[in-house]
């Protein structure tokens, strides 16, 4: 019983392993060209979507093999090859972005991990401007209200055209 359980912890260990990162000293290197790595896109509404495809060249004589890509925010999706690019082919890194967080001007960096000669890490980076509708934006009026209801369970109290105050007692002094 003491050795089936030694083989089911051998064998959860090693199925937990991510076997696509190889020791990188070792791997072979290439060359790889990112076609327009830094980029500025125009400004898109709140709540839009983004997809922004990288292209990617391989430009030495070993295959690219792109291990990781990480974004510099989660509201990016990325979706990048599985299996190596060979000599002089290209590849596509796609990143779709969710602005629905996010307002102003955002910048983002993408970092793409590849058995490239040099440093072995490359980043690309794109930005933009997220705007409201310009049709329509709550004011602090709507704002307000809208977290009293919440607070109250759905429920407002009193007169809501009435410009009423509230007391605090401080040290049983009252502050108006």
């Amino acid at each position: 019983m003491r050795n089936l359980y030694w083989l089911i912890t051998l064998v959860l260990i090693a199925s937990s392993c991510n076997f696509r990162k190889p020791d990188l000293d070792r791997v072979k290197r290439t060359k790889m060209e990112v076609i327009d790595p830094e980029r500025h896109y125009y400004p898109i509404l709140r709540g839009s979507e983004l997809t922004a495809a990288f292209q990617l060249y391989n430009r030495g004589n070993e295959p690219l093999i792109i291990y990781d890509v990480q974004a510099s925010c989660g509201c990016i999706e990325i979706d990048f090859p599985e299996t190596s690019i060979g000599k002089d082919d290209f590849g596509y890194i796609i990143l779709d972005y969710d602005s629905a967080k996010n307002i102003g001007y955002v910048e983002f960096f993408v970092t793409i991990l590849a058995n490239t000669e040099g440093d072995v890490f490359t980043t690309i980076k794109f930005d933009l401007n997220v705007v409201t509708s310009p049709h329509y934006t709550q004011d602090y009026e709507e704002i307000y209200l809208q977290r009293r209801k919440e607070n109250l369970g759905g429920e407002v109290d009193g007169d809501l055209t009435q410009q009423g105050y509230y007391t605090d007692e401080i040290n049983g002094r009252t502050i108006r």
